[in-house]
């Protein structure tokens, strides 16, 4: 809730009103299967959804954000395997992971006078956002390891516009710890 104290006698005065609600997640699977090659292998999945109605007393219409993504994780790891290296035989370890996630956001916009003929809302703008990443992380000893990844990053503005661009980003990289 939005207020203003007016001094002076003139009491408390409401200029907008915000109800919101959201599940996170609103449904979750976990996975962990047997054992894989001497390792093990595991996959996540989340939906989370969260919707806001926004009234400000000056307006004549309620705002509607909501926000909706799914995400997806599978995962591999193997740990204590031997490798001769530089004629070193040393324990090493492996994550092996890729996860997906999209997330839709959008705004719409209701007339309050409206509100008895269940009138559908007017869209404002909304945008979908895919990510996908797989990453190999290896662990040579306690001290020296790295990793290489890609990410992909898409953004699709919705039919009805949207205030950010439509846009594509690659990435790639290596990380090194020694």
């Amino acid at each position: 809730r939005q207020y203003q104290n007016r001094p002076g006698g003139g009491g408390e005065r409401t200029d907008g009103e915000r109800v919101s609600y959201g599940f996170a997640p609103l449904a979750g699977l976990n996975f962990t299967f047997k054992e894989l090659g001497k390792g093990s292998l595991g996959a996540t999945m989340r939906l989370n959804t969260n919707t806001a109605y926004d009234l400000a007393t000056s307006s004549r219409n309620i705002v509607e954000v909501s926000t909706s993504e799914l995400s997806i994780t599978a995962s591999y790891s193997r740990r204590g395997f031997e490798i001769p290296f530089f004629g070193l035989s040393l324990n090493n370890d492996i994550d092996i992971s890729a996860s997906y996630s999209m997330a839709r956001n959008s705004r719409k916009s209701y007339e309050i006078s409206k509100l008895e003929l269940n009138a559908p809302g007017t869209p404002l703008e909304g945008n979908t956002r895919t990510t996908l990443e797989p990453r190999i992380r290896y662990v040579l000893s306690s001290r020296v390891n790295a990793s290489v990844y890609y990410r992909y990053t898409k953004i699709a503005p919705d039919d009805f516009g949207s205030r950010i661009p439509g846009t594509t980003t690659n990435e790639a990289g290596l990380d090194i710890h020694i």
